[in-house]
């Protein structure tokens, strides 16, 4: 097992000098951060775009990247046919036939040393659990609802237990310290908060029983935007634009996954230039025209609904199922906006928050997408505001407990390959505070 020491402190290390072994770490990506690949040949989907990858721009490439669209069914029980195939280490492409690697994860899964997915639960880890100096990754489809992502997460930790107690040649419980970048710290509060409930659409919303704190001791959120991004208005309304390594994904298509409205912005902390808005209302979307059910959008419907030959019905489809993954964001933020009072016992939260770079703060817009356009920036990391990380509410303060809030200078993608940021890090899970 790998063990870097360029950050001066390691799992290893840490192991050495306790008296008890440290726990276990899991790292989670954020949105876009674990590869995908074809159920069928297994392409590469998101992670590789190499001469051989599948190109968002046909109907066969947005229909494996995108999520499947049908009215009547819930979300939860559509299925892609794409998988995820690991955490995404590196963005490896070409340009002009030129081979080109830009580093994604790699320095934080390095730094906790964390092997390749492949060998998650590998025998070969016997003597690092021995030491008690473990580390995985928990690679998810980014782009279902995080509920669903945190039932899963729950297997893994009850997987990840067996093998540590049968390598440990021990019964006793294992608890993990979990380190989680952008989306992933959403991810994370949801499972800590509610365990592996799926979000209902009846009543007040999941119930809050700390279900993943008999897991985790201290929860360590990196960038997330726990109050929402402006930049997902962009994504969902206007795609994401190509560059030399990567072709552009449209809107259609970002809009087939319920995660990305999850991290939508809250209407009430004066986002929107025209005043107060609901973005999670749906006439919001149809009275702007962005976004998936927009009116000049129906080639890009056409190929990601492949067997729906009406134009008519296309619409109606991606109306039904932009109706359905905006109630859906709309329960998990009341859910996760809800002040907590408490945190239980032993369990920590603690956060990262990038606040030196300028970042959208307030939008306006026409009806239409190419008017969408920033009009407000404040302090953040290009990507999440820091005011979002800390969940700050208009009137003053945030309904979560945060046990520490470290700032830093670094952009989004930057705060998870920034070496004082990973020697912090190194320090909570060695039970020192944050420098």
């Amino acid at each position: 097992m790998q063990n870097s020491t360029r950050y001066g402190l390691s799992l290893r290390s840490i192991a050495r000098t306790s008296k008890a072994p440290p726990n276990p770490v899991v790292v989670i990506p954020g949105f876009l951060g674990s590869r995908l690949v074809a159920d069928a040949d297994s392409a590469s989907v998101w992670g590789e775009w190499r001469s051989d990858f599948v190109d968002p721009a046909t109907g066969t490439g947005a229909e494996l990247l995108g999520l499947p669209m049908r009215i009547g069914k819930p979300l939860d029980q559509l299925r892609s046919k794409s998988r995820v195939d690991g955490t995404l280490s590196a963005v490896r492409g070409s340009i002009v036939g030129m081979p080109v690697q830009i580093n994604a994860y790699g320095s934080v899964l390095s730094a906790f040393g964390v092997e390749s997915h492949a060998d998650t639960f590998s025998m070969d880890r016997e003597a690092s659990a021995a030491a008690g100096a473990v580390a995985f990754e928990y690679s998810y489809d980014w782009r279902r609802s995080l509920d669903e992502s945190a039932i899963e997460f729950e297997a893994f930790l009850e997987r990840a237990t067996r093998f540590l107690q049968v390598q440990r040649q021990s019964s006793d419980p294992i608890r993990f310290d979990v380190v989680a970048h952008s989306m992933g710290g959403l991810l994370l509060r949801y499972f800590l908060q509610y365990g592996g409930q799926l979000l209902p659409f009846d009543g007040d919303g999941p119930r809050l029983n700390w279900g993943g704190a008999a897991y985790i001791d201290k929860a360590i959120m990196i960038g997330t935007p726990n109050a929402g991004s402006l930049r997902m208005i962009e994504r969902l309304a206007k795609g994401m634009p190509g560059n030399p390594l990567l072709p552009a994904y449209g809107p259609v298509l970002i809009g087939t996954m319920p995660s990305a409205y999850m991290l939508l912005p809250r209407g009430r902390h004066d986002v929107c230039a025209a005043g107060p808005v609901d973005i999670l209302n749906p006439e919001f979307w149809l009275e702007q025209d962005w976004g998936i059910a927009a009116s000049w959008l129906d080639e890009d419907r056409a190929k990601q609904m492949p067997g729906v030959d009406s134009p008519g019905k296309r619409l109606e489809v991606a109306e039904d199922h932009l109706r359905k993954c905006l109630l859906n964001a709309r329960v998990f933020q009341e859910a996760m906006d809800r002040p907590v009072e408490w945190l239980p016992p032993r369990l920590e939260f603690h956060l990262f928050v990038g606040d030196a770079a300028r970042t959208p703060s307030e939008f306006a817009g026409e009806r239409g997408n190419s008017k969408l356009r920033w009009t407000g920036y404040g302090p953040g990391d290009g990507v999440v505001l820091a005011g979002s990380g800390r969940l700050e509410e208009p009137g003053g303060g945030s309904p979560i407990p945060w046990t520490s809030v470290t700032t830093s200078s670094c952009r989004h993608m930057g705060l998870m390959k920034d070496q004082v940021l990973l020697r912090q890090v190194m320090d909570l899970l060695a039970g020192q505070p944050p420098t």
